[in-house]
């Protein structure tokens, strides 16, 4: 077809949209020896060409199959799915010219039109992570992620430095934007990130359920907007903070040193004020802040740091819930049963129902557990587990009592048991700090027992015992 379309003096631009063969490759077929019927064997033979593939008796049925309606998930045929549907119909050709004949055949694609327009004050607010790669004044590099939020009408915008894109993330961002912004519109726009979005299917009438995470929809509940989620692929929908998320890349970071991750948070905060108070905005030709004032936005009774959110967990046989690599305990009678943390940013309370069974700190102080003496002694009352029970309490009260009680264990193998029950009377009588001091001096001391802690708790540190 190629030589044919050369010899009739078609251009080589006009002859790669007809049959999509490259212009080099159309000038090396066009200097290669004049196809006469490509079906001729010998020909072929000679050429070093394999057998006809017999795709193209399936071009109307192919045509037929680019008809067919697809959901917008599933998006247009693919060029695999039709060789998969040709193999089912005993097509035994090479794949090359079935994905030849596809790029040939296919219906080009109209453009879709993107309807532009403005929102009205207090309507929407768009949502978006993004990252960029940073070099710090030391030499070294690190991507830096962060969470930007812009309303729709005013072009008021806050940007959040953060560590990860997780659910929490998301709320707590969420939270202080609105914060930021003086209160909530009417709908928030997101990206089907999956900390949002869990799911979406197609009805029967072909309109689409979108399935929001149960986080993300106690949240919306709770602070009473409309959450709406972008067409996959289509960031055209939110395109507004799409702008700023390469707005903030290209403007932002780009041309600045930073010394630290702290002073990227402080460039940061002078730059949103920059934006928001001094800069009039391309699309509306105004300040943010001057149309600000004229958002219609809704009072947000929650707070960042306070807001709870729920996760429902099942109780441990070691009495104790896990949330992201920490321990709380909770009482013995509610093992095996789910109860639901209410996660603050920096406390975590724990119900079964409506019942209050405990209140941690949500970070403890060694970074592991927090275990409430109480919920520990329950387990005490399993004579042979008790000794254990003490023992891995006062293990999970920081790193450095492992090595003190792994000496205290080889050098007392059979009297170990009364040593560590002394030691937690003793931890519970003078608190972690001075009891972790007081192994921290019988450490340094080489003296392992419990009459050695003792001692130093009550002001006679114990003379040097190194062996």
């Amino acid at each position: 077809m190629v030589q044919k379309l050369r010899k009739d003096g078609v251009p080589q631009k006009q002859i790669r949209s007809l049959t999509g063969v490259s212009e080099r490759t159309s000038s090396r077929i066009e200097k290669e020896l004049e196809v006469i019927n490509a079906d001729d064997e010998s020909f072929r033979k000679s050429r070093n060409l394999g057998r006809p593939s017999g795709v193209e008796q399936y071009e109307r049925e192919i045509l037929q199959w680019f008809e067919e309606e697809r959901t917008p998930e599933d998006g247009p045929l693919k060029s695999h799915e039709v060789l998969s549907r040709l193999r089912a119909k005993g097509f035994t050709g090479g794949k090359s010219a079935v994905y030849e004949l596809v790029r040939r055949i296919r219906p080009k694609k109209s453009p879709i039109p993107i309807v532009r327009f403005e929102g009205l004050p207090g309507e929407f607010s768009q949502h978006d992570f993004g990252e960029r790669w940073v070099r710090f004044a030391d030499g070294h590099s690190e991507v830096i992620k962060f969470f930007a939020s812009r309303l729709k009408y005013s072009r008021f915008v806050d940007i959040e430095i953060v560590c990860n894109v997780q659910q929490e993330t998301v709320v707590r961002c969420l939270l202080r934007a609105y914060e930021h912004f003086g209160g909530i519109p009417l709908m928030c726009v997101f990206d089907n990130m999956s900390t949002v979005v869990k799911s979406r299917e197609v009805l029967e009438d072909g309109t689409v359920k979108v399935n929001w995470t149960q986080v993300f929809a106690q949240l919306a509940m709770d602070c009473g907007f409309i959450p709406l989620a972008c067409w996959p692929y289509r960031p055209q929908q939110k395109g507004s903070v799409e702008n700023l998320v390469g707005f903030v890349k290209g403007n932002f970071f780009a041309g600045r040193t930073f010394q630290d991750r702290q002073d990227i948070i402080e460039q940061l905060k002078e730059w949103v004020n920059c934006v928001n108070t001094e800069r009039a905005c391309d699309a509306t030709g105004e300040i943010p802040v001057k149309r600000l004032v004229r958002e219609s936005l809704k009072a947000c009774t929650h707070q960042a740091e306070t807001y709870s959110f729920k996760v429902s967990v099942v109780v441990r046989p070691t009495a104790r819930v896990h949330y992201r690599g920490m321990e709380y305990s909770v009482p013995a009678q509610t093992i095996g049963q789910t109860v639901t943390l209410h996660l603050q940013q920096q406390r975590v309370t724990i119900y079964l129902g409506n019942r209050l069974l405990a209140e941690h700190p949500r970070f403890p102080e060694n970074g592991k557990s927090s275990i409430q003496t109480e919920h520990a002694q329950e387990l005490f009352r399993f004579r042979r587990g008790k000794p254990y029970a003490q023992r891995q309490l006062l293990l999970d009260l920081d790193p450095m009592v492992e090595p003190y009680l792994t000496q205290l264990v080889h050098r007392r193998p059979q009297g170990w048991e009364s040593d560590i029950d002394q030691m937690y009377q003793l931890y519970v009588k003078i608190g972690r700090t001075d009891f972790l001091a007081a192994v921290a001096l019988s450490t340094e001391a080489r003296c392992f027992g419990s009459e050695y802690l003792l001692a130093i708790a009550e002001g006679s540190p114990p003379v040097l015992c190194r062996t």
